[in-house]
């Protein structure tokens, strides 16, 4: 008999960011600056506890509920890029790109550990924050987390990774 494989999927409408950012792609070219109403959906795969379910939904909500509220009403830059560089004083961040630049206030920007600010990225930064905010609440027992970042209603980026690290 095979083991049955469970899996808990959460998409609320409060999983909305209106984010800024702006990626490099085909080699050399940097788009304008623009923005989204990104939507996410997260999902855990695993077996059922003792309580017959994966996780409880709501902590798993409330993990992805605070990502999405943090990346709200910021620009997003990339912090590992080769050549999108970031600079930061007491004031404000520059990011710089061969002869263009743009400046915002500090706390305008969100600048995260990624090459490239895509949904792709953005899935798998959020994917990583929500394992380390509710690993002491579930534990070891997940085989993998999913989650999938939508900027234009209907085009995902999506990232899976593994529960439990390598």
């Amino acid at each position: 008999m095979s083991q049955a494989c469970f899996r808990v999927d959460v998409e609320k409408e409060q999983f909305i960011f209106s984010a800024a950012h702006f990626i490099t792609f085909a080699g050399d070219i940097c788009e304008r600056i623009h923005g989204h109403n990104y939507g996410v959906r997260a999902s855990v795969e695993g077996p059922l506890d003792e309580n017959r379910y994966v996780v409880d939904f709501i902590a798993l909500r409330d993990a992805v509920l605070e990502q999405t509220q943090a990346l709200d009403h910021h620009v997003i830059l990339p912090r590992d890029h080769d050549e999108i560089k970031i600079t930061s004083d007491e004031k404000e961040t520059t990011a710089r790109f061969r002869d263009r630049r743009w400046v915002f206030p500090n706390e305008d920007c969100i600048m995260l550990p990624v090459i490239n600010t895509t949904a792709e990225e953005i899935a798998r930064v959020i994917a990583e924050r929500v394992i380390e905010k509710t690993r002491s609440t579930f534990g070891d027992h997940l085989n993998w987390i999913e989650v999938a970042v939508d900027e234009n209603q209907g085009q995902w980026g999506v990232c899976r990774l593994p529960w439990k690290p390598a």
